[in-house]
């Protein structure tokens, strides 16, 4: 086990607090992505930029959901998150504890959990039920009655009982998979749960039971919840707070109600338009090219600037702040529509 917390004197005072953090990711001196994009002499200094200064907080028992597409920066953010990452700039602390990489401290990691999104790549497919919910706990210096117990008060709580504790993970459905995974997140008491897309590899039958196991658990222990997702539906459900991410950085926030029924941004209209709904067909709001932009060769200002039908020049020249809005001080937007 290593430690993803340490202590720290000064620091913001929000439970879960993002502060300006940077996390870049080498292209190397070969490959087939730097040779495509990058001279030789350049391709040792080339990155992609995953996250890219960006600031949130959250207060303790609510949801925060990082919202956007594929490529946009969400699940690094949520791995840092939980220090899964080490961050290349910035700061993240929880409980006024700074969040550290898991390789460089030694033993508080069950205060941070994650659930990640394929429960089968992420469960030991030879490890019995019992012994993979019980492994978080397993150096927590607890007797063999007591980490029974706490096995079994997390699979009740997540409604698995009777013949399937005793079976191997490799057993089970999808959906019973990721409730392994939850109880596993669950046992140690955590402050903090990092959900990235927990019901986007299950069958859409059983993705409700999911999300309301979640809630009542939420609710039962207190718990903070960050949740990646690229389904605006899922962020409708779970959500008090959004931030929207667009190519590594947060281009929207605010409350889940006023973002959801009146989003600023362009990116974020277009992807709520995107979104699929029962009996409706696909607004003309969606993006025309329908493709995320690549990671590697970013516009110099607004990174959704190529994409955007209200685009103006300055939108080239530089990347607009990330400011509250004037009739909404709670939403945030980063966009020239809505300051000089």
């Amino acid at each position: 086990m290593t430690n993803v917390i340490e202590q720290s004197s000064a620091l913001p005072t929000g439970f879960l607090q993002i502060n300006h953090v940077v996390k870049q990711f080498p292209l190397g001196s070969s490959g087939f992505w730097s040779s495509l994009f990058f001279r030789k002499r350049d391709r040792s200094s080339a990155f992609v930029s995953a996250v890219d200064d960006v600031s949130l907080t959250v207060a303790k028992g609510e949801t925060l959901v990082i919202l956007g597409e594929s490529g946009s920066g969400k699940t690094t953010l949520g791995r840092l998150v939980v220090g899964l990452e080490k961050l290349d700039g910035g700061s993240i602390s929880c409980d006024r504890e700074a969040v550290g990489f898991v390789r460089d401290r030694g033993a508080k990691r069950g205060r941070l959990q994650m659930v990640f999104q394929d429960p089968g790549s992420s469960l030991d497919p030879f490890m019995g039920v019992s012994s993979c919910v019980a492994e978080p706990i397993s150096k927590a210096g607890l007797g063999k009655a007591q980490v029974a117990e706490k096995v079994k008060e997390s699979l009740q709580l997540v409604g698995l009982e009777g013949e399937l504790v005793s079976r191997k993970t490799s057993e089970l459905s999808g959906g019973q998979k990721q409730r392994v995974a939850i109880a596993r997140a669950i046992i140690s008491d955590p402050k903090v749960i990092v959900l990235d897309e927990p019901t986007s590899s299950i069958d859409v039958s059983i993705q409700a039971q999911v999300l309301n196991l979640l809630v009542d658990l939420q609710e039962i222990k207190d718990l903070t919840y960050v949740l990646i997702s690229h389904d605006p539906n899922v962020a409708r459900f779970m959500a008090d707070n959004i931030a929207v991410m667009h190519l590594g950085k947060v281009v929207e926030y605010g409350p889940a109600s006023s973002l959801l029924s009146r989003p600023s941004h362009p990116y974020t209209q277009a992807l709520l338009a995107s979104a699929p709904k029962l009996g409706a067909t696909l607004s003309a709001e969606a993006p025309a090219s329908g493709e995320p932009q690549s990671m590697i060769l970013l516009p110099k200002g607004c990174r959704y600037e190529p994409r955007c039908k209200f685009a103006m020049k300055k939108c080239k020249e530089r990347p607009p702040a990330l400011l509250p809005l004037k009739e909404n001080a709670q939403t945030s937007v980063s966009c020239f529509l809505y300051s000089d």
